[in-house]
């Protein structure tokens, strides 16, 4: 099913769908009996209808949110259909259609942009402690490189917290209770300071046991966040935030995926992990690294933010001045070596729109500052090789960009939309490479290991520049039905790493082309929305265990492994995804949301490392090359893997979910839910591996929920995970013993009660 196949059907849908109008969101049932409701998003930076917005975008409200017990990033994966996010240590990995980043260490950046209130949040680690008291969330499909424009290629993520209510004295307590002795509460309180003026305070606290027997896998979360909202009602409002987060417990596990039989979740120190570990070559008396249950995260979040808007007259001026520091401090095990990693991160951004709108011409124009300072003191230690990284990172940005929409008449528009970006890029990083080579004479019997240390010290200055565009197309088919289409493109800004030499990926690039149709029928009780898709990728940034020149001898560079993002070449990206809504009477709400998504590498050529020199185990095309590893065994591999699919990329996603209202009349009423997400099987990592994907699989979740007549208090009981199935989220072969995988695991069934009160 190529592209005009794809175009050609969603226009078919959308001349069928000619209907009268309604505008609404996709995930939430009216109570009004007056059909479903509409919800305003800021995906465009301007407020409209969800189903007036013509671009690919999916919105999850706030109270759906808390009903799924979402409170870490991980957990919207089963939310949106095009979303595969994944843990990594104390960093969170996004993919969104096959796009994202595996990157694990501090110069990684997000492939899929994670923005809170308008503000990008730029380290893999800042989406933590955010996910309580949000008015919604926004999944933007496809590159946003004209109005976001940085490290968008394949989307945007939007977390629109609750701003305060002026003139209400309002708020709300939650707490739930559920095995693994899981404690969940948050709350928030509303004050008014006059008649012009408010203050939110909203906080949110999570203690949960681990997944893994050996406490792994574990949440415990606080966080705090005041608000404080001014507005003259006339020609100035202002909302200024100030939040704190703090992640703590022993954090994510992995574990030797032979072990999983009978969906047993043994964690990394677990003694029948490590004998397996262990027992795999090269065995003792090489150096071999055994997990403990020592691990643990110290992980705090701080940030503020100022977002003023002032009527200009011809425009209104948004100005929002933002800061955010991410002060990490962790050990782990879970992909079966340590982890030992400390990293401080500021980061400074700057952001001036001016925007108006009119019936015929809507517009917005913008420059945009950011700026970032990030040290890092990273060790990687795997037994037979390790490596210390010690960095001082810098990053200074800046962006100017505008976007418009002109009404040719009233039921048809075009759009156009330019961004320049420029970034320049610093290291100053000292970086130890630590091979195991060989046992101090004589060897037996106290085999005492030889350790070298090649040390590299990487500088960079480097600048990437971009120019990115957007040009669509809108027609209103008749009321409430909308045809869309868009070009646009996007780019990733390149990515350093620690070498001699060449240390720095090119920045990677993306061409989509959509159509899409959204549309209200049956007296605006059924939502069909539809979208086609295919997106040119270019140059996409991978990171894995790779060779980088970590010395220079007279016989040759010395090349070391270390964690390195480069370019993949070419991929092609195409699909469809639909989302239907249906409200066949006031007490009954039926959602489903399918994406069937194709993805191939035209080319995917890299080379891997082998730290005791046996070729790694790829289900790829393998051959060695002559160049020299840090230790006599090591060796280097040119690895092929085009044609293969892109990782977490699975062909076919299907959300589904049922609700029924019970009216008690004054007594209140009860409301039964059901979902389950569908998946066909996905790869993990580039290696392509049987052991390291995830098959097809059916998850489920059932809550049912008690509310008072006034909607002031309600009682839920629910289960998530009902099937209680095995899912990998992750997977990483063992850089020091071939053919070794650890994979990070979703949550088991979970099941608990949930009460709230509102006042």
């Amino acid at each position: 099913m190529r592209l005009p196949t794809l175009l050609a059907s969603v226009a078919t849908v959308a001349l069928c769908g000619i209907s009268k109008p309604a505008f609404a969101q996709n995930e939430v049932a009216a109570e009004s009996g007056t059909g479903l409701e509409e919800i305003v998003v800021t995906a465009q930076r301007r407020e409209e209808s969800l189903q007036r917005a013509a671009i690919a975008v999916s919105a999850v409200t706030g109270n759906t949110l808390t009903q799924q017990s979402i409170t870490q990033a991980t957990d919207i994966s089963r939310l949106v259909p095009a979303l595969q996010i994944a843990p990594a240590s104390a960093l969170t990995q996004i993919y969104l259609r096959g796009v994202g980043t595996f990157g694990a260490n501090a110069f990684a950046e997000q492939g899929v942009a994670f923005n809170l209130d308008g503000i990008y949040l730029s380290r893999p680690a800042a989406p933590a402690a955010l996910f309580y008291d949000l008015e919604r969330l926004e999944v933007l499909k496809g590159p946003q490189g004209t109005l976001y424009g940085r490290n968008a290629t394949g989307g945007a993520i939007n977390l629109i917290t609750t701003k305060p209510k002026i003139g209400e004295t309002s708020g709300f307590v939650t707490g739930e209770y559920g095995n693994y002795n899981a404690v969940k509460s948050s709350g928030a309180i509303n004050v008014p300071v006059s008649d012009i003026a408010a203050f939110r305070l909203s906080g949110q606290y999570v203690n949960r046991d681990g997944f893994y027997n050996d406490g792994y896998d574990d949440e415990k979360t606080a966080a705090v966040r005041g608000q404080f909202r001014l507005d003259t009602g006339d020609k100035f409002d202002m909302n200024i935030m100030l939040d704190y987060g703090h992640v703590g417990g022993k954090g994510s596990g992995g574990t030797f995926v032979p072990l999983l039989a009978g969906k047993r979740r043994l964690g990394p120190s677990d003694p029948a992990v490590i004998a397996a570990y262990v027992s795999q070559a090269p065995t003792p008396p090489v150096p071999q690294v055994r997990a403990r249950d020592d691990g643990y995260q110290d992980n705090s979040y701080y940030g503020a933010v100022l977002t003023a808007n002032v009527d200009l007259g011809f425009a209104k001026l948004t100005v929002i001045p933002a800061w955010r520091k991410t002060d990490l401090d962790f050990v782990g095990y879970a992909s079966s070596f340590l982890i030992d990693v400390t990293e401080v991160s500021d980061q400074l951004s700057l952001e001036a729109r001016l925007a108006n709108q009119s019936d015929k011409l809507k517009w917005v124009l913008g420059a945009y500052y950011f700026t970032e300072d990030t040290t890092a003191n990273q060790r990687y230690d795997q037994g037979s090789n390790g490596t210390r990284i010690l960095s001082d990172l810098q990053t200074r940005s800046y962006a100017v960009f505008g976007e418009a929409t002109y009404s040719v008449s009233d039921r048809f528009r075009l759009t156009g939309g330019l961004r320049y970006t420029s970034d320049n890029k610093q290291q100053v990083t000292e970086a130890h490479t630590l091979p195991f080579v060989g046992f101090v004479p004589p060897a037996f019997p106290n085999f005492t290991p030889i350790i070298l240390d090649l040390r590299t010290d990487a500088l960079s200055d480097v600048n990437f520049n971009k120019s990115t565009w957007k040009a669509g197309i809108e027609f209103d088919a008749a009321d409430r039905s909308l045809l869309y289409a868009t070009v646009a493109t996007g780019f990733k800004s390149g990515i350093l790493y620690s070498a001699l030499g060449n240390n720095f990926s090119a920045p990677e690039r993306m061409t989509a082309y959509t159509i899409g149709s959204k549309n209200r029928f049956l007296d605006n009780t059924l939502q069909l929305n539809v979208e086609a898709f295919y997106w040119d990728y270019k140059d996409q940034q991978i990171s894995h265990l790779a060779p980088v020149q970590v010395a220079t001898t007279p016989g040759g560079p010395i090349f070391g492994p270390v964690f390195k993002t480069e370019n993949a070449g070419s991929a092609a990206i195409y699909g469809v995804e639909t989302e239907l809504l249906w409200q066949p009477s006031r007490a009954d709400l039926l959602s489903i949301n399918l994406q069937y998504l194709h993805t191939k590498y035209d080319d995917l050529r890299y080379q891997a490392y082998s730290v005791t020199g046996p070729a790694p185990v790829i289900g790829c095309a393998v051959s060695p090359t002559t160049l020299l590893g840090a230790s006599p065994a090591a060796r280097v591999y040119d690895v092929n893997c085009s044609g293969q699919p892109l990782v977490n990329a699975p062909k076919w996603v299907v959300n589904a979910g049922y609700d029924h209202t019970f009216d008690l009349g004054e007594k209140g009423k009860l409301v039964a839910g059901i979902d389950t997400r569908i998946e066909s099987s996905r790869f993990l990592s580039i290696d392509f591996l049987d052991v390291s994907s995830q098959g097809s699989y059916m998850m489920s979740n059932a809550r049912l929920t008690y509310e008072t007549a006034s909607g002031k208090m309600s009682i839920t009981a629910f289960v998530n995970n009902l099937e209680n199935e095995l899912v990998f989220s992750n997977s990483l072969q063992s850089p020091a013993k071939a053919g070794v995988f650890y994979s990070q695991i979703r949550p088991p069934r979970t099941y608990g009660v949930r009460g709230t009160f509102k006042f």
